[in-house]
């Protein structure tokens, strides 16, 4: 019986030191030491660490046209297709079209597709090779109705060597692009052997002749410099471009693009841009 009581006495004492050690156990394990650390850990600090991640993951894409004056460095070329042709009332229009995305603060990367075309009405003299049939003696042909269509499509990359700094030099850039460019002439084409013809006469103007075109697709390349936006939803921009266009030669062919040594040319370009 003593016994007995003995052991109740016990368990009464032991109850309560085993319930006040689950419950520190218990806040051991909610608020252990790491707990503690993260959650004593400064709030800019954590918010620092979350901005930066965020930063990484942004991409700025933009989109937007220009408008090119291009000079072919060719002189075949650039005498019938000159930037300005006020005598014959022609204009060399070029026009840009690009979407761009920037990989990083200093890289950007676009697609540009252009569209190139002008018209004239004045009438050109081709000494051919040989007779245009076979046979024949009509060694020189007179091209009136003249048209040059030409359609680039380049990806280019632009690189901003000052990017971080805090004048307008951060602005400058250079690259580089390559891609393709078809091009198409169309002439109205009058073969002779005659050499009494005098250009520019109005007998010219009704020689009259079957419509011919040739086309190709050339290679391009081409180095950029200059500058490009100042941030915001709307920028501008203006860059040299120097085109490397290599074209294929035809003998006996009486258009510009078939007989030139190359379609380069020097742009002179301006850019208006739209942030995405």
């Amino acid at each position: 019986m003593n016994l007995i009581k003995y052991f109740t006495a016990l368990c009464i004492v032991c109850i309560p030191l085993s319930s006040q050690s689950l419950y520190e156990d218990s806040r051991g394990l909610s608020g252990s030491s790491l707990n503690v650390e993260l959650f004593n850990q400064p709030v800019t600090e954590n918010f620092n660490s979350s901005f930066q991640l965020k930063k990484r993951k942004t991409v700025n894409s933009y989109f937007g046209a220009g408008y090119s004056f291009v000079i072919f460095t060719d002189s075949e070329i650039n005498t019938v297709y000159p930037i300005l042709d006020t005598r014959n009332g022609t204009f060399l229009t070029n026009i840009n079209l690009f979407f761009g995305v920037a990989l990083a603060s200093a890289v950007a990367i676009e697609f540009e597709p252009s569209l190139m075309f002008t018209s004239s009405s004045k009438v050109i003299r081709t000494s051919l090779k040989g007779p245009h049939t076979p046979g024949g003696t009509d060694t020189l042909v007179y091209s009136s109705n003249i048209s040059l269509f030409s359609v680039p499509l380049t990806v280019n990359v632009r690189y901003f060597p000052l990017h971080k700094q805090k004048t307008f030099a951060r602005l400058l850039f250079i690259g580089g692009g390559a891609g393709a460019s078809w091009i198409k002439e169309d002439y109205d084409n009058f073969y002779t052997g005659r050499t009494d013809i005098i250009i520019g006469s109005g007998y010219n103007y009704s020689l009259g002749g079957p419509t011919e075109s040739t086309s190709q697709w050339a290679p391009v390349f081409r180095i950029i410099t200059g500058f490009t936006g100042t941030g915001g939803q709307f920028g501008f921009g203006g860059e040299i471009r120097y085109n490397i266009v290599p074209i294929k030669q035809v003998d006996n062919s009486p258009f510009r693009t078939r007989v030139a040594k190359n379609f380069n040319s020097l742009d002179i370009s301006l850019r208006f841009y739209f942030s995405l």
